[in-house]
């Protein structure tokens, strides 16, 4: 496979609030994500999960019904505005791109802790170049790490946060109103109910959006996606997977979405914020 193809591909994936992006991982999202990069210091205090039993229920969070997304609209504010409801939480996405020549990966860590106005995105991959932005006292400090030694980079702007940014809903919305789900698994436990819902088809005159502009739908041979979400509405899982044939060669495309530690996460200054104000000073 050329470079020029896994490049515009990874562009896809620059994660930033609002865009849509590559990939996925299987018809029902339920493994963690392994894609190997580093995570961001975010203090959160787990909770155990209990063994699932399946759960009769007929009531379905909004936007949601017993053949599938019954309103992508609904589903996705259900998700936003719940997930914003709360005093805290983490939204993890990963993404990959596998050729017979190795895989690029990309992650996107964003922990964000409302009651107390901060928030800390990571974004980093097989690249080498992570960048960390911490918002707290209506500032945001950024710092660029490319690999090597003494090259690290820093930012200081005003900024707002704006926990509805870092929901993660550019990823789930394209896959909500493009993707066709089939009747939901749902499943009971101790901390609520889930309903895990597997795609039965996509509307392939869109795929480009969802796997990139240089990727050509008719060498898309496997399209595979699922989702969990609990009462709330709050999307906890979310994947996607694209076979792609290029020549003789073929392209796997993966990303995930994980929205974990609600009202579990406890912010802190990172070490490097005092260089980052020495560095902006004038």
């Amino acid at each position: 496979m050329r470079r020029s193809l896994l490049t515009a591909a990874l562009a896809v994936l620059v994660l930033t609030s609002g865009c849509s992006f590559l990939g996925g991982g299987g018809a029902t999202p339920t493994d963690t994500d392994s894609t190997s990069t580093s995570t961001p210091t975010a203090t959160t205090t787990p909770t155990t999960t209990p063994t699932a039993t399946p759960d009769p229920s007929e009531s379905f969070p909004d936007g949601y019904g017993e053949t599938g997304v019954d309103d992508s609209r609904a589903a996705l504010s259900s998700h936003v505005d719940s997930l914003t409801n709360h005093q805290s939480f983490i939204v993890d996405i990963n993404g990959s791109v596998a050729t017979p020549n190795g895989t690029q990966a990309l992650r996107q860590f964003q922990s964000v802790d409302i009651d107390d106005d901060r928030a800390l995105i990571a974004v980093n991959g097989t690249s080498g170049v992570e960048r960390t932005s911490y918002f707290g006292d209506g500032e945001r400090y950024l710092q660029v790490d490319p690999p090597g030694a003494d090259n690290t980079r820093y930012n200081v702007t005003n900024a707002t946060l704006e926990p509805r940014g870092f929901t993660g809903s550019g990823f789930i919305a394209p896959v909500l109103t493009n993707v066709t789900f089939g009747g939901p698994n749902a499943t009971t436990t101790e901390n609520g109910t889930f309903y895990a819902y597997s795609a039965t088809s996509v509307d392939r005159s869109v795929l480009r959006s969802l796997l990139g502009p240089s990727v050509d739908p008719e060498n898309v041979t496997r399209f595979d996606a699922g989702l969990v979400v609990d009462e709330e509405g709050i999307v906890r899982r979310l994947s996607y997977q694209a076979v792609v044939d290029r020549g003789d060669d073929q392209l796997v495309v993966r990303v995930g979405l994980r929205t974990y530690s609600i009202d579990e996460v406890d912010i802190s200054e990172p070490s490097w914020l005092d260089e980052a104000r020495q560095a902006d000073s004038p």
